[in-house]
């Protein structure tokens, strides 16, 4: 075959004369491992790899890198496959699990060095031992590290303190030209920029450097109930504006009616005695519906890690493993609602699954990682459809269809994506969305990456 590989009864096998490196973790063609990889969370794209590796070890990475370029193939890093368009796959190539290097190294009082496999729910449990929390959690924290990072990680309390990505202090890397390289923003400073929301596209993340702030023991959640959409949106942005919450996160949820319910979660993190929460001054001046509020005590850990619960009943039910077309988009606070009410009019609530529609304010002026686009407004908000469909292919290729008008009106009122969502996308959509730092990120891409190797499944670079 052209790519030099034999395939047998679904293995996949180097002729004689190339020899593979010595690796210390496990690097498997067996079927059943290649098919695991050749899917994500998305059940829509599915690209089938010659092998994947499971590194013991930083080495073990240099050295795959270093045979995939110098044989031609491509190499994709994935974590817990939790992508929904393919992004972390690699056709005839090489997948990096990077479950196996999910060591923490060292925690200090005011960083954690964890490797790229490791979980969320891993790191802050480890954290929460010495009383400490990064700033910044993905709500799912059964993400690993290095995915996260590679997006740029949007949270509850991201209106105070940024994308996860602006909280990292530093990085170690396996650039596509196969070396192992440590940067910060004083040390490679064009690296560090290149890896933290660059998509994989420039090195594989294996160990990173987190910030982390005192963390409180517990969380009182509320649950605010709101009469429409514009309400909701108003206090949103107020919120964030005068910050008496410490985590704020918009929902539209389906109801048993066809019709679509405004919440938002607001939560106060404290310890008591010092600073227990003041309810009445939370809720002061706002215009929920007077009366339907829920009010919960929660530990801090046991509010973090709410939707790994969630998730486990989805699994019982079996949609967990439905496809999950997800649409994700920044979008300007002036065009905000007029464009949730014209995508809201083409989702049936009933017809929609059983996870939720995420709407959430967000600071633009605490973002600084330049590859994590966002519209220029002060405000802007986060929308995220998190759709779950049938699985068959009419079904999923509707959904995807119906990302993709949706993707062009936000663009058109200045929007823009987050990319972990399930949009075709060409080489010229990824141009205009970078936008003024396209021509740096080619430039980082050619320099650490020459011969494109790394991670093709996003289809930011021709190959």
């Amino acid at each position: 075959m052209s790519d030099g590989f034999s395939h047998v009864a679904g293995q996949a096998s180097l002729p004689a004369h190339i020899h593979l490196p010595q690796f210390s973790g496990v690097f498997s063609t067996e079927e059943t491992t290649r098919n695991l990889a050749a899917d994500d969370f998305g059940r829509y794209v599915h690209r089938l790899p010659l092998a994947v590796l499971k590194p013991a070890a930083f080495d073990d990475v240099v050295r795959v890198v270093q045979f995939a370029r110098q044989h031609g193939l491509k190499v994709a890093p994935r974590g817990q496959g939790h992508s929904t368009h393919g992004q972390a796959q690699v056709e005839a190539g090489i997948i990096v699990d990077t479950t196996s290097l999910n060591t923490i190294h060292a925690l200090h009082a005011d960083r954690v060095d964890v490797e790229a496999g490791a979980l969320w729910s891993t790191v802050l449990r480890a954290t929460l031992e010495q009383g400490l929390t990064p700033p910044v959690l993905p709500d799912y924290l059964d993400l690993s590290i290095g995915g996260t990072l590679a997006v740029g990680g949007v949270g509850g309390t991201s209106y105070r303190y940024g994308a996860i990505v602006d909280n990292v202090l530093e990085l170690q890397v396996v650039t596509g030209e196969g070396k192992l390289e440590t940067c910060s923003p004083n040390h490679q400073p064009e690296l560090f920029a290149a890896v933290l929301a660059g998509l994989g596209q420039c090195g594989i993340l294996v160990k990173a450097t987190l910030r982390l702030i005192p963390a409180k023991r517990y969380a009182r959640v509320f649950h605010l109930f709101y009469p429409n959409l514009a309400a909701l949106i108003h206090d949103d942005a107020t919120l964030i504006t005068d910050g008496r919450f410490d985590y704020v996160q918009g929902y539209v949820l389906p109801t048993p009616h066809d019709e679509w319910s405004y919440v938002l979660e607001v939560v106060s993190f404290y310890t008591p005695p010092a600073d227990q929460p003041d309810n009445a001054h939370l809720l002061s001046g706002l215009s929920f519906i007077t009366g339907t509020e829920q009010i919960e005590e929660k530990s801090y850990f046991d509010f973090s890690n709410r939707v790994v619960t969630q998730a486990a009943v989805l699994k019982e039910k079996g949609v967990w493993h439905h496809p999950h077309p997800w649409f994700d988009v920044f979008v300007p606070a002036s065009e905000v609602e007029h464009y949730v009410s014209v995508a809201l009019t083409d989702l049936s609530p009933n017809d929609f699954g059983l996870l939720p529609i995420l709407l959430s304010a967000l600071n633009t002026s605490c973002f600084h990682s330049p590859l994590l686009r966002l519209p220029t407004e002060e405000t802007v908000f986060a929308f995220d459809i998190l759709r779950t469909v049938t699985p068959n292919p009419e079904g999923v290729a509707k959904a995807v269809a119906h990302n993709r008008q949706l993707f062009e009106h936000n663009r058109a009122l200045g929007g823009t994506h987050y990319p972990i969502s399930t949009i075709e996308l060409s080489h010229a959509d990824w141009e205009r969305h970078f936008g003024q730092v396209w021509e740096q990120f080619l430039h980082a891409k050619r320099r650490f990456d020459p011969d494109n190797v790394l991670t093709l499944g996003q289809g930011i670079f021709p190959i």
